[in-house]
């Protein structure tokens, strides 16, 4: 097996990650699409009701994981890169086993749990059933997500396409039956039956299709390996995930106390346009298999590369969200969620910071330190309750000014979160980022801003014009930023010899 480190790394990343990219798209549009959808059928408060309880779905679904799927990774694609297949098989069997016995922890939690939430600390009877009925899609995401690592571990992303784009169809079209023929006071509940039998016909495919591909993967032989090491970074990996759910996690577990469900509505409504564009840009996870191979100045060397492609595309993201955030709410959401622009204008920062955050973080994990991330997140985390109080303190009984300060508290907690990945990376590695160039994607993302403005102040915004004001913008910083050398010619050489792959 040809080692990675005798291959131009940027060459070998984007050929690595290009069926994942294409996955994520297809994966974040669509549910994109699903989210509009059911927003639009749902309303304001029931979508309120849904995201409160895919918000404390997603809390049981990391006890399924507890810092394991990361390590599972880690160790899975290391084992492979040195065709090992009997350790492999040793590490998949074994952590399948102890994914079960979480999974069977988890639902039994919920469902002990679920009534109490519901008319004890929610109270909110509406939130009962469909609490129940999302144990189904824990199981379900669950097994999924562990199958994703066994296909993720052995660079083998092209049957991810097609798991993704039928799951995809599957769920958007069993959601909208379910939507339609169940009453509301059950229509939350019909929507995670319908995430179970999606998710479900997928995790067969998966199945079969792994064992047709590399069945040496779950059958065979085993052996005993030394776990002290790979406990020693679960441990610190179980911080990590659990900080990193309830930090996604918490302003709406704290909204859905505080203000009334069609505010958490418009929030979470935000909140999945901006965790959408920002989730492009955040493909940080799929180089950790590379990462995890090549040390000292190619390590760098690559990061600043990504680092810098990343920031390319992320500031004119951001600042074109800010400037639209109101069109972009009527157009996808409907005129009854335009209240939802005030939380669009704090977290649209979130589309610069979290890929960044994902990057850094991966310093960390290639090298095994996993503890250093932890210990940055639960400080943010913390940051982000007090910041979350004084905000529903300052603005209480005026929900609209509390959606939109947990919104900028939501941003500048991911703020504190990344500065402090940037410094312990300087600390302990000494590493330090150089050559990125921020001055020409600003100065060109300055130009775009100029040209949006005019626009939206000289024409009258609908549909039509604002797609044209989208490919209009795109050009122009992308021309300004060619004209200016913000674009090099290695980097276009980068994009022929990808051709050539």
């Amino acid at each position: 097996m040809k080692s990675i480190e005798n291959k131009n790394l940027s060459n070998v990343a984007i050929k690595i990650s290009i069926y994942n990219i294409f996955s994520l798209l297809i994966s974040k549009f669509g549910g994109l699409i699903f989210t509009i959808i059911i927003a639009r059928m749902l309303l304001p408060e029931l979508f309120g009701v849904y995201a409160l309880v895919l918000s404390i779905a997603t809390i049981l679904l990391t006890f399924t994981d507890w810092g394991m799927d990361n390590t599972f990774f880690r160790y899975l694609s290391d084992s492979v890169g040195k065709g090992n297949k009997k350790l492999s098989r040793s590490y998949s069997r074994y952590f399948l086993k102890i994914k079960l016995s979480f999974i069977l922890f988890s639902v039994i939690i919920l469902l002990v749990i679920s009534k109490y939430l519901s008319y004890s600390i929610y109270k909110n009877p509406l939130l009962f059933y469909p609490l129940l009925f999302s144990c189904l899609f824990i199981i379900s995401e669950a097994l999924k997500i562990t199958f994703g690592i066994l296909f993720a571990a052995r660079k083998d992303f092209r049957p991810v396409l097609f798991f993704d784009i039928s799951s995809q169809i599957l769920k958007i079209v069993l959601s909208i039956f379910a939507l339609l023929i169940f009453t509301d006071s059950l229509k939350v509940s019909g929507l995670f039956m319908a995430f179970f039998v999606s998710g479900f016909f997928t995790l067969i495919l998966m199945f079969f299709i792994l064992l047709k591909r590399d069945k040496s993967l779950l059958l065979g032989k085993t052996k005993e390996f030394n776990k002290s090491k790979m406990y020693s970074y679960w441990k610190y990996m179980l911080f990590v995930n659990l900080s990193l759910v309830f930090f996604g996690s918490i302003d709406t577990l704290m909204l859905g106390k505080f203000v009334p469900l069609e505010y958490l509505g418009y929030y979470r409504a935000a909140m999945s346009l901006i965790v959408l564009v920002s989730s492009l840009f955040s493909v940080s996870g799929i180089f950790l298999t590379i990462f995890t191979q090549i040390k000292g100045v190619r390590f760098q060397r690559g990061f600043s590369k990504i680092l810098r492609y990343m920031l390319i595309l992320s500031i004119p993201a951001t600042i074109g969200i800010i400037i639209n955030a109101k069109y972009l709410i009527k157009a996808i959401y409907g005129d009854n969620y335009i209240f939802a622009a005030y939380s669009i204008y704090f977290l649209s920062l979130l589309i610069l910071t979290t890929p960044l955050i994902g990057l850094y973080s991966i310093i960390f994990e290639a090298k095994a330190k996993p503890k250093i991330v932890s210990k940055a997140v639960l400080l943010s985390l913390i940051m982000n309750i007090l910041l979350n109080i004084l905000v529903i303190y300052l603005f209480k009984d005026k929900p609209l000014f509390i959606i939109a300060g947990v919104g900028l508290a939501t941003s500048l907690s991911r703020f504190i979160l990344l500065g402090l990945l940037v410094f312990y990376a300087k600390r302990e590695f000494n590493f330090k980022v150089k050559g990125i160039g921020f001055r020409a994607p600003i100065f060109a993302t300055l130009v775009m801003s100029a040209f949006l403005l005019a626009f939206n102040y000289l024409v009258n915004m609908n549909l039509f014009f604002g797609a044209i004001e989208v490919v209009l913008g795109a050009g122009i910083y992308f021309g300004v930023l060619i004209l200016i050398k913000g674009i090099t010619k290695e980097d276009f050489e980068l994009i022929k010899n990808l051709k050539k792959e």
